[in-house]
């Protein structure tokens, strides 16, 4: 019998891992972008960063028009900031409940195609709600569903050789809220057999109870990590981040010239 000696034990690769927590709006969009372009001059390792908001926050898709995605003047009554992003896509309403990833990684780290690229992030979000006993899919191009209703939906911009994609998983829906806000194609979500109240789900409205955030937050490292064979190290934001952070909301995401545009 030929006896094969096993090869060496390749450890993972390591990527970076962030949680900002609850955080003011325009800084978390300002540390997305300014985690990819720290990524870009390779100051910074791939890395994924958690955060949440700590202010009712619509986040505008980056082509977007004000007055065709929002009701600013329901923004304005009920305290919702907005913000628009680098990404594009449609205007999404987040708040404390609802735990936001960042991933900021060198395009050789997903497929060249768009759809699959999404499919292999999606796929990390897949795997973690299973871990917490959820059956999901990934329903393309970029949301995961749980019985066919929506818990977590993704955008995505490639730059600079960086692919950055963030996107949601919602913890529990303030439904009034979410609708208040947003100016939703209800014909398309009839088309569907869907309502605003019913195209969302929550791990909330799942579980029966609110979940806690960070095994909520482990699950996802698990997910991450299985899908993409690497081990995430805990870390915290470089001075040079921090820096282009700080600009990035003085200069663009604090003013309604960058949040208002179109």
């Amino acid at each position: 019998m030929l006896f094969i000696a096993p090869g060496p034990i390749i450890p993972p690769m390591k990527w970076r891992l962030l949680d900002s927590g609850l955080s003011e709006p325009a800084f978390t969009v300002a540390a997305d972008e300014a985690i990819a372009l720290a990524r870009a001059k390779g100051i910074v390792p791939n890395t994924l960063h958690f955060y949440r908001r700590d202010s009712p926050t619509v986040s505008l898709g980056y082509f977007q028009k004000v007055d065709k995605a929002i009701d600013i003047d329901f923004c304005k009554a009920n305290g919702v900031r907005i913000v628009r992003r680098v990404t594009g896509g449609s205007a999404i309403y987040t708040d404390s409940n609802h735990l936001i990833y960042g991933l900021a990684v060198d395009e050789d780290t997903l497929p060249a195609d768009r759809e699959m690229a999404f499919r292999k992030v999606c796929s990390a979000l897949v795997i973690a709600l299973a871990q917490m006993g959820i059956p999901a899919v990934h329903k393309p191009i970029n949301d995961v569903l749980v019985s066919g209703r929506k818990i977590s939906g993704s955008a995505q911009i490639k730059r600079r050789g960086i692919v950055l994609q963030h996107g949601t998983l919602v913890l529990k829906n303030d439904t009034a809220m979410m609708k208040g806000a947003l100016r939703m194609d209800e014909m398309k979500l009839s088309q569907r057999g869907l309502t605003p109240s019913t195209c969302m789900t929550s791990l909330f409205e799942i579980m029966g109870n609110m979940p806690d955030i960070e095994k909520v937050k482990a699950s996802l490292v698990y997910g991450f990590e299985k899908e993409f064979n690497v081990h995430l190290e805990p870390s915290e934001f470089t001075s040079q981040e921090a820096e282009i952070i700080d600009g990035l909301v003085q200069k663009k995401y604090s003013r309604d010239e960058w949040n208002l545009k179109y």
